[in-house]
């Protein structure tokens, strides 16, 4: 099954594209497409699907082409998320205008979500500094989450699994340090921990998500959505039920994450 690296790695490769001549709308993306010669920033996350993964978003819709259609066809199916559950891969739909003009202006791929500063990462087809939504180029932008108006997961990928960074000898005193902190002996025993919640255990937890993802959460102590995110990816990767409550079987999906690390570093 292809993964969210898939859709990555294909999307990042057509960084820089423009269409030719400038602006005519004009690249490989619509011909491929048979489309064109018209705005193409759904064209293209259509492209690299394709490529990617061998999904067809037509098959969603024969409109895919036309943004709102994209977004509409998604929430029927139930394939939507809210934004701040992002995560690489997703479509993200935008409107830079709303209350005018269509609902749905523009569209591009997920690469990176920051939910505590309500930004996300993406990689966008026909779009500019000049241009959100009609640019011309292939290019990585910074969106806020005003902008966006609908975020859609393909049932059909597979799970990433998260990057494990070597530790230093000094790192490898803080995971033993924080694994005791947060598991004890009797991990059934401790408390679960969830959004709202504050305290020495919400930190230790926060050490040991960014220890075990690579995440860089701010070890306050205070388990706000960015925490809550980074809890669910968690449990996506270890197909737990994703609630964001850091349970038993949570901690023991954590624990193996940072034993992972020690024997890699």
């Amino acid at each position: 099954m292809a993964t969210p690296d898939d859709v990555l790695r294909v999307a990042r490769g057509e960084l820089g594209v423009s269409e030719s001549p400038p602006e005519s709308n004009r690249q490989k993306y619509g011909q491929a497409y048979g489309m064109n010669g018209v705005a193409w920033c759904a064209i293209w996350v259509w492209w690299v699907y394709r490529e990617a993964t061998g999904i067809d978003l037509r098959d969603l819709t024969s409109s895919w082409a036309y943004t709102p259609a994209g977004l509409n066809a998604a929430r029927a199916r139930g394939w939507t998320v809210p934004v701040a559950d992002a995560r690489p891969s997703d479509v993200v739909f935008y409107d830079f205008h709303k209350g005018t003009g269509d609902p749905v202006e523009h569209v591009g791929i997920v690469e990176s979500n920051n939910p505590g500063a309500g930004q996300l990462v993406a990689l966008e087809g026909n779009t500019s500094g000049s241009s959100n939504a009609n640019g011309g180029q292939v290019q990585r932008r910074t969106r806020s989450y005003g902008s966006v108006v609908g975020v859609m997961r393909h049932p059909n990928l597979g799970a990433a699994q998260p990057a494990l960074p070597p530790m230093d000898p000094e790192q490898v005193k803080a995971f033993r340090k924080y694994v005791a902190a947060l598991l004890g002996r009797d991990v059934a025993a401790l408390p679960d921990l969830r959004q709202g919640q504050r305290g020495g255990n919400v930190q230790t937890l926060q050490k040991a998500l960014n220890l075990a993802t690579g995440s860089s959460l701010a070890q306050d102590g205070d388990f706000g959505p960015a925490t809550a995110t980074v809890v669910k990816n968690v449990q996506r990767i270890f197909g737990l039920g994703v609630d964001g409550i850091v349970g038993p079987r949570t901690r023991s999906a954590i624990l193996t994450a940072l034993k992972k690390i020690e024997v890699n570093g």
